[in-house]
């Protein structure tokens, strides 16, 4: 008798959700203090069709938003939606979303989701256009900021707190060996469009955001047409032979000036955050030693530490320091200091 091999990204606090549901005036257990009043929203990949478990990555299912309402001291509701991409439309026997797809190209918005401008958004990286929600979390469809958005967005842009603007680093592997650098204002219409040269096609799942500079990071996790012929349902992959960069640009230029800067060989989801002190930059950053090279299903190469890069401007090094041998992932920080020395 065979067996189904067994994928960690599909069991336990993994495991798919399999319906939608909507519970409104939930118990409390103590007391909801009346002054918090908002939603509270998560968004994760949640496979709405039973996957083969031996070629599953978990970056790619379906992506579903949990929400819960609390206002005036009650749990108002709590509800979940798959996001209405292409195929969750189509396996649930529903019309297709508006707005259109870029290159014919509709990855579940599974990632992150934000409020901008009195909105919602369901957002993934990769080459994708962020799902906009209703406040009840239903798909409006996929969105192009006002037609201002040319291509795909990112799942991870950061808000300046002074300003308001929403700013991204985005890739998409169609564009080849070019990232793009956006900036979106507080009416959710993009304003800045800068391109951004790289060494070939990474995948940059984050970046950094000081009061005066956009970092990058340009590391050796790279798309793979070979794999993607292959029928990997996942098409990045370690490259030991990709130089490990840093690129540093002004936030008000046309990127011509990015400066590159070597670290060792790593991978980088997430960034806690990052600021300009003197003629350094810091960049407080959760650093993989690895990724996706002997396991294929998710992030798991070895534990991921709290490091400080300080970019020395003036000396043209990164200064490497480990800040915190524990295990973690997702960092935090306060937005109201995001860019800005925490």
């Amino acid at each position: 008798m065979t067996t189904t091999p067994a994928n960690p990204y599909l069991e336990g606090n993994f495991g798919p959700v399999h319906e939608e549901v909507t519970l409104t005036d939930l118990p409390v257990t103590g007391r909801i203090p009346e002054h918090l009043d908002g939603r509270y929203l998560r968004n994760g990949p949640n496979p709405i069709v039973a996957p083969d478990p031996s070629r599953y990555h978990w970056f790619m299912g379906d992506g579903m938003v949990h929400g819960l309402r609390l206002r005036d001291g009650r749990a108002e509701w709590y509800r979940n939606r798959w996001s209405r991409s292409v195929h969750v439309a189509d396996t649930l026997g529903e019309p297709h979303p508006s707005g259109t797809s870029v290159s014919g190209f509709d990855l579940a918005p599974n990632t992150n989701v934000i409020g901008h401008a009195g909105r919602t958004f369901a957002i993934v990286e990769a080459g994708s256009r962020p799902y906009e929600l209703t406040d009840e979390l239903d798909t409006v469809g996929a969105c192009d900021f006002d037609g201002t958005l040319p291509g795909g967005y990112t799942a991870h842009p950061k808000r300046d707190p002074e300003t308001g603007e929403l700013h991204a680093v985005s890739y998409f592997w169609a564009w080849g060996k070019k990232l793009q650098y956006t900036v979106i204002d507080p009416q959710a219409r993009v304003r800045r469009i800068v391109d951004i040269e790289v060494t070939g096609s990474p995948m940059v799942h984050d970046f950094s955001l000081t009061e005066r500079h956009v970092v990058v990071y340009d590391l050796p996790v790279t798309f793979s047409m070979a794999h993607v012929e292959a029928g990997d349902a996942f098409p990045y992959r370690w490259d030991a032979d990709y130089p490990a960069l840093v690129g540093v640009i002004y936030r008000y230029t046309d990127g011509s000036d990015i400066r590159w800067f070597d670290v060792d060989p790593c991978y980088v989801f997430d960034p806690l955050n990052a600021y300009d002190e003197g003629s350094t930059v810091v960049l407080d950053v959760v650093r993989h030693p690895s990724m996706f090279d002997t396991e294929r299903r998710g992030p798991s190469e070895g534990p991921p530490n709290l490091h400080r890069w300080t970019v020395d401007l003036a000396g043209g090094k990164v200064i490497e320091t480990l800040l915190d041998d524990r295990v973690q992932e997702f960092p935090r920080v306060d937005e109201r200091v995001v860019g800005r020395r925490h």
